[in-house]
């Protein structure tokens, strides 16, 4: 309920800026490689997999876009031996809708650097085996609101198509451990 009610506050708020202002709209598919580390006081396991993205922006300076995305951060897997010898596999995948600001800081020949920040609305699942309990699956969840914050560079390809390279860093707090999400990755927009 607070995720709808947060992401339909935005979608009015940014309807009736955009309703006063001169505002370019953009959409973007986003393709790249997401480390999901989940940290506890006995071990830090660690995965890579591929993550998948769209975003929307609307330009409310030509210094500034306000963002709505979601990702997914896919799979995560990871084998381990805990303190006593057992052998531990994770499994973990992690989404969000991220709502946030991008400033951008233009270049010369349609080449910019841009930084982003905002909120991070995500959904964890954790799943595991422990070889000390033969045929038992462990599932954990947790959901929560934390800061993002990312850098990247655009290039414009004509007036309404580019395509970007970023680095965004999710620092969740679950409930029993802490978790980053480190997503790399390359993207494809359009403006309107």
């Amino acid at each position: 309920m607070f995720k709808r009610n947060i992401i339909v506050g935005v979608l009015l708020g940014s309807s009736a800026l955009y309703a006063s202002a001169e505002n370019k709209l953009s959409a973007e598919i986003l393709l790249g490689m997401a480390n999901q580390e989940i940290s506890t006081s006995d071990t830090s396991p660690s995965g890579d997999d591929i993550s998948i993205g769209f975003r929307g922006a609307m330009s409310l300076h030509k210094n500034i876009s306000a963002e709505i995305s979601y990702h997914n951060y896919g799979e995560a897997d990871d084998i381990h031996i805990d303190g006593f010898g057992d052998t531990i596999n994770s499994k973990w995948t992690t989404t969000a809708f991220n709502l946030g600001a991008k400033g951008i800081f233009p270049l010369d020949n349609g080449v910019s650097l841009n930084a982003r920040l905002g909120i991070s609305i995500w959904d964890t699942e954790l799943k595991f085996t422990d070889s000390s309990i033969p045929g038992q699956e462990f599932k954990a969840e947790d959901d929560g609101t934390d800061l993002y914050y990312g850098i990247g560079a655009e290039y414009d390809i004509n007036s309404n198509m580019y395509v970007g390279a970023e680095y965004t860093l999710t620092k969740m707090n679950i409930s029993t451990a802490d978790s980053d999400v480190n997503n790399l990755s390359l993207s494809l927009g359009y403006k309107f």
